[in-house]
């Protein structure tokens, strides 16, 4: 179906699923319809940072995106971040282009002192730590955090660094004394790892939306963040905000999330209240209803 949705670009839809009324895809899947079509679109990482990707995947997004700016009645952007991308780099017309953010699961919660000591058992913490989530790839940062992490140690010497997720691409940077990357973590794991983390931290140089640190704050974590893309306004006021290219301003942020822990706790409850499925779907069931609207009045 990829040759021949993505590639080809033929075969309708409609063809395969029948009769429906609307068509919604995501940026990586566009098949050909008659039907009114909404696109959501996450990021535009092969266009900002196309040295991220292969050749191969910016040219088949290049396709895929033509087909979005042409063939969409509207397009979902998950971020408001998004949406001035999908502005200035496609020049796609802000009117055809909604916001709708992503939303964070109920799991997601504080978590108690047991399963919190479950959890670091599990993964061998024996001391305070900091906590970042992300694939490991050079937009990620990780480099960075670690020499951070460093500088964050001359105040809290007995802090430890878990960095979970996947390896992806580049090269993996390397461990120093606390620093744990334990890998792929499952998602049952993860709210107790927010909730004991001294703080989370994202230092990635771009993010289409930046799921983990709202699922952290839905855990009560204090969070700091880059003040770069989208993560600015996903924490809002609930979070401390870093220039993810400099060392120094990466450790100060962590440093500053730490000692206002218990002040930011609350914000960040109150942060991650704002973002829910529910409301998503609601916001994207209007856009169906709107795009509905606009064809029956052709």
């Amino acid at each position: 179906m990829d040759l021949i949705w993505n590639s080809l670009h033929i075969l309708p839809v409609e063809k395969l699923i029948g009769d429906v009324d609307i068509v919604h895809t995501s940026d990586w899947t566009e098949p050909p319809s008659r039907l009114p079509k909404i696109t959501t679109v996450h990021d535009l990482i092969p266009f900002k940072f196309p040295q991220t990707t292969t050749e191969s995947i910016r040219n088949t997004h290049k396709k895929r995106l033509a087909w979005v700016m042409r063939e969409s009645d509207k397009i979902i952007a998950v971020s408001q971040s998004t949406k001035e991308d999908l502005i200035s780099v496609l020049k796609i017309p802000a009117d055809k282009i909604v916001v709708i953010p992503e939303g964070v699961e109920e799991r997601y919660s504080p978590q108690s002192i047991d399963i919190q000591e479950i959890i670091k058992n599990r993964y061998k913490i024996n001391e305070d730590f900091i906590f970042t989530l992300s694939t490991l790839e050079p937009r990620k940062n990780q480099a960075r955090l670690i020499k951070a992490f460093q500088l964050v140690k001359e105040t809290y010497p007995h802090l430890q660094l878990i960095i979970g997720g996947r390896t992806g691409w580049g090269e993996i940077p390397a461990a120093v004394e606390g620093v744990s990357m334990p890998g792929y973590i499952p998602d049952s794991d993860l709210p107790g790892l927010y909730s004991g983390c001294l703080a989370f931290v994202l230092p990635s140089i771009y993010e289409g939306f930046g799921l983990s640190p709202l699922q952290a704050m839905a855990c009560g974590a204090s969070v700091a963040v880059s003040n770069t893309s989208s993560l600015p306004e996903v924490v809002g006021e609930a979070g401390v905000l870093f220039d993810p290219e400099s060392v120094e301003s990466i450790a100060a942020g962590i440093i500053e999330a730490i000692k206002n822990r218990g002040k930011l706790k609350e914000k960040s409850l109150a942060q991650a209240s704002k973002f829910t499925w529910e409301k998503t779907a609601r916001e994207t069931y209007k856009v169906y209803q709107e795009v509905l609207a606009k064809k029956n009045n052709l």
